[in-house]
């Protein structure tokens, strides 16, 4: 009976909590398109309403997605209304109450994101049947052995011939809809322009000025102009650095290191388009007795030539089973920015999450690593897959298993592509601080521990934390909502940093009462753990910032 009543006061007060978080969606911007194609696939679910009814008709079907993984959810509507009375609002709400009776963890989840589309052509209520109305929910693909299996043998051709693009399945379609839809959208007019250095060519200058390098060997040498060609992505990202004549190694080593660690360019752009573009770039290197190394001598500019651009493709290639492809730009994942960021002078073990729908982090990763190979910290690699596809209730605090350790470096993709065979996961709860521990205790050299994790996975066994003695740097995958407060503890309550975004934020001096930002999201430290609360905007919007409460 106690156990009972400790139940219900608990659903009471997530559904309170629930009716907060759901007046925040409902005030927030809603998209609009003319009509939204839904379908159903193995990684969207339609929870359908009566169109101006709020009646629902998705009971079944919120059963099953509570065994999955959702990164987010649309609640769509037409703004179609036969009364000047008619309360949209007001339906909407009914609707999210609906919702949230048959499932509160999905409207509380902080790491769910959130959108409403308003459909605007509908023009009776003969049109409007044919509407989709109510929630799509989009989620983890709903696996068959066949399509794990598929999923490592595409990162096993990557880890053949990996390049700085990596491609994988779009579960998110309806964004596709919504971003190419014209109808009361917003149009921004950006005029046609070439690639160029993001703060202007004076900036440009400064920086070649700064990181252009020699050796003694060139002080009396090298006074020469240096021919180059570069590709410049539809992101900014430089790639494909080729010389055009022959010069010095030493000339070639100097340039292609300050090339190529330049900040991302903005991209080229025709009919407001984004597009890959090439250019031609001839600086000037030389020595100067007041500048320690190379650099453009008496203020010449590097000159720009721009090549012509290339067509962006009208329609997405289709891959397997005539899936919409994303596109994975190596530089700009998480994964990849976070370890270009991280500290080289720590002896650092590595232990990464390789459960289902991990492979653009896993090819990430291994990206990163084939490029630093000569110049690496890290002094072991962990795996895990949360128990070689054992059944959840055979899984055990700190004993799940599906961990794999190695120490040499070439060793890593067969153990990858090793682990994931055994298992895949198949849960939202992972087995983190087993893999921690398991790696703190193999590899004793390590003085600290990077785990690259996965946000939209809870941490089922946080209560082992205390058993983990080393530093854990915290490198964050999948973040889209807030980031789980379990891993800002890990952080925390070992001395490590948070790598988010390509920033690291440091936590050790959090002290009790102290408010903690990142991104979008703040949370309350109390000593030991941290809570999620609403935005204060009057605390900013960096990555880091601090307010103690008396």
């Amino acid at each position: 009976m106690y156990a009972l009543l400790l139940s219900l006061l608990f659903l009471q007060t997530t559904f309170a909590q629930n009716d907060a978080r759901i007046e925040e969606i409902l005030s927030a911007n809603r998209t609009e398109t003319e009509k939204l194609e839904a379908v159903s696939s193995n990684s969207v679910t339609l929870l359908p309403s009566h169109f101006a009814e709020d009646a629902i008709a998705f009971r079944e079907s919120v059963e099953k997605l509570k065994e999955l993984t959702i990164i987010k959810v649309y609640y769509v509507h037409t703004t179609y209304r036969q009364s000047a009375r008619f309360n949209q609002k007001k339906l909407d709400r009914h609707r999210f109450q609906q919702l949230n009776a048959l499932f509160p963890e999905v409207i509380g989840n902080p790491a769910i994101e959130w959108g409403i589309v308003s459909q605007t052509g509908c023009e009776s209520p003969e049109m409007g049947k044919s509407y989709f109305h109510g929630f799509i929910v989009i989620h983890r693909p709903i696996q068959t052995e066949k399509d794990r299996l598929a999923e490592i043998k595409r990162l096993e051709d990557y880890m053949k011939n990996p390049t700085d693009v990596f491609v994988t399945e779009k579960l998110d379609v309806i964004e596709d809809q919504l971003k190419s839809s014209s109808s009361g959208a917003e149009t921004t007019i950006i005029p046609d322009q070439d690639a160029r250095y993001a703060d202007g060519a004076n900036a440009m200058l400064s920086y070649l000025k700064r990181e252009l390098r020699t050796d003694e060997i060139a002080l009396k040498r090298d006074d020469q102009w240096v021919k180059t060609h570069l590709k410049v992505d539809e992101h900014g990202v430089l790639s494909g650095l080729t010389f055009e004549e022959d010069y010095p190694e030493r000339i070639k080593s100097s340039v292609e290191n300050a090339i190529l660690k330049m900040p991302n360019w903005e991209p080229a752009y025709r009919d407001s388009v984004p597009v890959n573009s090439e250019l031609d770039l001839e600086l000037r290197v030389s020595y100067s007795p007041s500048v320690n190394g190379m650099y453009l001598i008496n203020g010449d500019r590097p000159t720009l030539e721009q090549a012509k651009l290339e067509e962006k493709p009208k329609d997405l290639m289709k891959l397997y089973s005539g899936a919409t492809p994303e596109e994975i730009f190596m530089k700009q994942a998480p994964v990849y920015k976070g370890l270009e960021i991280m500290d080289r002078t720590e002896r650092c073990a590595l232990v990464m999450d390789v459960t289902g729908s991990m492979s653009q982090h896993v090819a990430s990763m291994i990206r990163w690593i084939g490029i630093h190979q000569d110049s690496l910290n890290f002094t072991s690699f962990t795996f895990f897959n949360d128990g070689d596809g054992k059944p959840s209730r055979k899984k055990r605090i700190g004993s799940t298993g599906g961990v794999y350790n190695t120490f040499n470096v070439n060793e890593i993709e067969s153990l990858v592509t090793e682990t994931m065979r055994k298992g895949g996961g198949g849960e939202r709860a992972e087995s983190d601080i087993e893999a921690l521990i398991f790696s703190q205790d193999k590899d004793t050299f390590s003085t600290s521990i990077l785990l690259i994790a996965d946000n939209y996975s809870e941490v089922r066994d946080i209560e082992l934390l205390p058993s983990v003695s080393k530093p854990i740097n915290l490198l964050i995958c999948s973040v889209r909502g807030a980031v789980r407060t379990d891993y800002l503890s890990i952080a925390k309550n070992t001395g490590g940093k948070l790598l988010f975004n390509g920033e690291i934020i440091r936590l050790g001096h959090l002290q009790r009462g102290d408010v903690l930002a990142v991104g979008s999201y703040q949370y309350d430290y109390n000593g030991k753990s941290f809570t999620l609360r609403k935005r204060d905007q009057d605390i900013g919007s960096s990555n880091l910032n601090l307010q103690r409460r008396e």
